[in-house]
């Protein structure tokens, strides 16, 4: 199956609810390189060593970050914006919004990403836990809560949007980008919030 194709079918298939089927397509999609992805950075960081003096990822903050509110806390905090925005924006102007994922196995509630973000993953987490998790979003509240945790790189989150053929996974603080079609809009969007489609 071409990338297209399997996109296709995933977007019908969420609008059939049908999450094993869905699992099974996003697990295709992982064959496909040189795919595009929605990054804080225009172009790759070739250099380990700059690329570690300047990126702040959820996990590299400590404790001391969150109380005192450091540089580090704000650089990721003002990243993690950029991503709510741009998903914002792209949530109002569609009609159908979805979202799939997978729950750890296991939540350790003494880590500090799960303290942090305590909230959100008491939103996430159906009563009936699940598995597999396919929702179609329609509470912003519940976008915001999934892109903090995808964001923070502890959530294996996918967004599927039916009517555009896009589907975004969440990878930390970039996003990578499955689709075929013209992504000019989403262009638009990212660099109007400071990210970028590379």
């Amino acid at each position: 199956m071409s990338l297209k194709d399997i996109v296709n079918s995933i977007c019908i298939e969420v609008k059939n609810r049908d999450s094993k089927k869905v699992d099974e397509l996003l697990y295709q999609l992982c064959d496909f390189e040189n795919l595009k992805i929605l990054d804080i950075y225009p172009y790759q960081i070739e250099s380990n060593e700059k690329f570690s003096q300047v990126e702040v990822f959820f996990d590299k903050l400590e404790i001391i970050d969150f109380e005192q509110k450091t540089q580090d806390f704000y650089s990721y905090l003002k990243s993690l914006e950029k991503f709510k925005k741009f998903f914002e924006m792209i949530w109002l102007g569609s009609t159908e919004f979805y979202a799939f994922y997978d729950l750890p196995d296991t939540l350790y509630k003494d880590e500090m990403y799960y303290k942090f973000y305590e909230r959100e993953w008491n939103k996430i987490i159906p009563k009936d836990r699940e598995e597999l998790n396919l929702i179609k979003i329609d509470d912003y509240s519940m976008l915001i809560s999934l892109i903090k945790l995808a964001v923070s790189d502890h959530l294996d989150l996918f967004f599927i949007i039916p009517e555009e053929n896009i589907v975004f996974r969440g990878n930390g603080l970039a996003f990578i980008l499955y689709s075929e079609q013209n992504l000019d809009l989403f262009e638009k969007i990212a660099n109007t919030e400071g990210l970028y489609i590379r």
